[in-house]
């Protein structure tokens, strides 16, 4: 009884380690709270603390900043927030900096596929249309709420555009919504692909709801995802597809892409699975791959958003790469089959997570491989057992 006692007592220390307080803050230290569009959260564990920023301005990002535990957010610069200035200092601290990295949507476009093979063919004329989305009408934030909760989600809606060559795709309603979470435990998130997370990292998820394509009916729609990284020594970072030996949390789909520093000088990492629903309900028939290429330096890095806001004064310490991500697979319809189109990612700090093979699994394995090894080994024992005696 004591022995089971101390086992629980361990087990729950071990899990409260690795559980992180979270708050979040709409629009702190802005006064204007009609235009200021920043959802901070902070997660506040035993050796360190992460600060979020979520932003739309200027392009979707998510920045996200280690610190000493304890370390507060001191001010915000709203000046150089509105004014898109990457000159000046944005947020200050009470405490020093560990290191910092984000994620950018730096780049959305819609691409011809004539084929319908889920091709991007970039020498093809007048084949790739890309949204400025600098000039994207953002709705207010939806979520970005929760003192002590367990999940704090923050979605951004843009519904609209000031660009007239863009104004096409809204024509029916259409929305592109970027969506954050973050959690204070390790687990899989609860919708498809059921990604797996940690308490040091965070979950976004684009979606293209509706929109109006301006390429004709056989377009399909991708982004560039630019990773910026100021722990990285060298910023040589690469892509690693793994396969999986089962499809328990993401049917249909056996593998696993993650972008990573590749000499470990950093402990920042990307993962998600190369896969795209086209419906709400996630229905595993109306998936489409989501293929990735061009892992490259960017170039485009400094564009403003909240991201750049805080690394541009940090530089030249900030390893950038992007990399292309499409959607569609091969005799899909293309994307106005269903106008949806919505893809997840995680990134983090520390150790990246791996699947490992669940208890279900090895029950329904050993199940499966134990049964049939067993009639074996009865049969073989029934026939030593009842074998013949041989006639003299």
């Amino acid at each position: 009884m004591i022995a089971k006692v101390l086992f629980v007592t361990l087990l729950a220390t071990a899990c409260a380690a690795y559980q992180r307080k979270l708050t979040a803050h709409l629009n702190p230290f802005c006064g204007d709270k009609e235009v200021c569009g920043l959802c901070y959260v902070t997660a506040e564990g035993s050796n360190d603390t992460l600060h979020y920023f979520w932003s739309a301005l200027g392009t979707p990002a998510a920045l996200a900043i280690q610190t000493a535990p304890g370390t507060k957010l001191a001010d915000i610069s709203w000046e150089s927030l509105r004014g898109h200035y990457l000159n000046q200092k944005t947020f200050a601290f009470d405490g020093p900096v560990l290191s910092s990295s984000a994620v950018v949507i730096s780049k959305l476009f819609e691409y011809n596929d004539p084929e319908n093979k889920a091709h991007l063919n970039t020498a093809l004329k007048n084949g790739t249309h890309y949204i400025d989305q600098t000039k994207l009408l953002w709705k207010e934030i939806r979520g970005c709420t929760g003192n002590g909760s367990s999940l704090v989600t923050s979605t951004f809606v843009a519904y609209g555009t000031s660009s007239d060559k863009d104004e096409g795709f809204f024509l029916g309603n259409g929305t592109i919504q970027f969506t954050l979470e973050v959690q204070d435990n390790d687990g899989h998130d609860i919708q498809f692909p059921h990604l797996l997370y940690t308490s040091n990292s965070s979950q976004i998820q684009l979606s293209l709801l509706n929109l109006s394509p301006q390429l004709g009916k056989t377009s399909q729609f991708g982004f560039e995802l630019t990773i910026l990284d100021d722990s990285s020594h060298n910023g040589s970072y690469g892509v690693s597809s793994i396969r999986t030996f089962d499809d328990e949390y993401t049917p249909g789909v056996f593998t696993n892409v993650a972008l990573f520093d590749k000499n470990a000088s950093s402990t920042f990492y990307l993962h998600w699975k190369p896969v795209c629903y086209r419906d709400p309900g996630r229905t595993v028939t109306l998936s489409v791959d989501a293929a990735y290429q061009n892992l490259t330096y960017s170039a485009s890095w400094w564009n403003f958003n909240v991201a750049t806001a805080w690394l541009s004064n940090r530089a030249p310490n900030v390893a950038s790469s992007a990399v292309t991500v499409t959607f569609g697979s091969e005799g899909d319809g293309w994307y106005q089959e269903n106008s949806y189109a919505t893809w997840a990612m995680s990134s983090g700090f520390g150790v990246r997570p791996l699947e490992r093979i669940s208890a279900t699994v090895l029950s329904v394995t050993s199940v499966g491989l134990g049964i049939p090894g067993i009639i074996a080994l009865g049969t073989v024992i029934y026939v030593s057992v009842h074998k013949p005696e041989p006639k003299l």
